[in-house]
């Protein structure tokens, strides 16, 4: 029996990422432009470049904002470090992270204040990631292929769970 799967086009958007898409839109239309994003507000380049026609410009590190301007955090989430930076540069910051994904990030802070060794499933460089591993660094692995689980070396194997 054949199965066959259809798939709406367009599709949408999780919740989240609705959400902050919504909050770049809304400073457009109550502040004008320019309105700094701190990497793309979702990987989508029909959305991104909608947001710059209106005004949003998207840089990839907050070393490209100009001090005092506003930067908003996409929906990816940014490190501990990331925040630190554009407080210390005098950024005002809109925090459009998803819910889902702070959650994320303070379950990886709970786990390591715990003690536990956080073992991350993900890629370097992606902004989620980059973002979860920076809440502790000090306790986080990443994972990024089936190869690195039998090289996993955790600080205390009698912690272990499966």
């Amino acid at each position: 029996m054949a199965l066959t799967v259809l798939l709406a086009s367009p599709r949408s958007f999780c919740a989240g990422v609705e959400r902050a898409i919504a909050v770049v839109e809304q400073l457009l239309d109550q502040r004008g432009g320019p309105i700094y994003v701190r990497k793309q507000i979702v990987h989508n380049t029909y959305v991104v470049a909608d947001l710059e026609a209106r005004g949003a410009v998207f840089v990839d590190e907050l070393d490209a904002v100009p001090g005092g301007a506003t930067v908003v955090f996409s929906a990816h989430g940014v490190s501990p470090a990331v925040r630190a930076e554009a407080t210390g540069r005098g950024l005002e910051t809109i925090d459009a992270t998803c819910p889902l994904v702070a959650k994320v990030h303070a379950e990886a802070r709970r786990f390591a204040a715990r003690g536990d060794t956080v073992i991350l499933i993900g890629h370097a460089g992606h902004e989620e990631i980059e973002g979860t591993v920076g809440e502790a660094p000090d306790q986080t692995i990443l994972v990024q292929s089936v190869a690195e689980v039998g090289e996993l070396a955790v600080a205390d194997p009698a912690r272990c769970r499966t």
